[in-house]
């Protein structure tokens, strides 16, 4: 066998060999190249159901915190009235960073980035009120408006993606009554725009510890 290998006959037949087996391990290269691309539409599926939860997760947290706020009713220190404070920190929007918004959809992708840029400047307009003014600018009034309507359309956003990725919205309490309480907000802000009511910025009284030592 080695002899027949070593005469002329003997290496073109070791030539086609090899020329077969490199033609066979190319075209079960090429075969292997392309299982990665047939798992890859249902990668993509699943990275943009995950980007999908955590992006209501987010925008459940932001909502939480939005009905917080318009529920906290400032404390005036009594030694100046133009000092205040409230008892729970501002609402924060903690969407996902770094991520592709469009896997979500142009229409749905776009909504939440506009979203945030709402959210933003929500936040820059209140800043801007000059608070030492009269009624402090009306800035009470209009930060339980900013973040009344931003707490319902996170709602909207919610309910849009839960039902476009097939998610369960968030469980809540049967006492937690947030669509109702910003409808009720909302609805006396439509009130009061129209002049026939005043807006309270709060319902209630405070059950907190007081910020501002009581001037005796």
């Amino acid at each position: 066998m080695v002899d027949f290998f070593s005469t002329t006959q003997g290496f073109m037949t070791l030539g086609a060999l090899i020329g077969a087996g490199s033609f066979a391990l190319g075209a079960a290269g090429g075969s292997m190249s392309k299982i990665p691309g047939l798992f890859r539409p249902r990668d993509k599926k699943s990275n943009a159901r995950n980007l999908a939860m955590l992006t209501v997760l987010a925008l459940d947290d932001y909502v939480g915190a939005c009905y917080a706020a318009v529920h906290d009713k400032p404390e005036f220190n009594p030694a100046d009235q133009v000092e205040f404070a409230f008892h729970l920190p501002e609402p924060v929007l903690n969407l996902p960073k770094d991520v592709e918004w469009r896997s979500l959809g142009d229409d749905l992708g776009e909504e939440i980035l506009w979203f945030s840029n709402r959210v933003r400047n929500h936040e820059n307009a209140l800043e801007s009120l000059d608070l030492a003014r009269k009624d402090h600018d009306s800035f009470f009034e209009r930060r339980v408006e900013g973040y009344a309507r931003l707490a319902a359309r996170a709602m909207d956003l919610i309910a849009r993606v839960c039902n476009e990725f097939d998610l369960t919205l968030p469980d809540k309490p049967d006492y937690y009554h947030q669509a109702e309480g910003l409808a009720k907000i909302l609805h006396a802000l439509e009130r009061t725009n129209a002049g026939t009511a005043p807006l309270t910025a709060t319902v209630g009284t405070a059950n907190v510890t007081p910020l501002f030592p009581k001037i005796l």
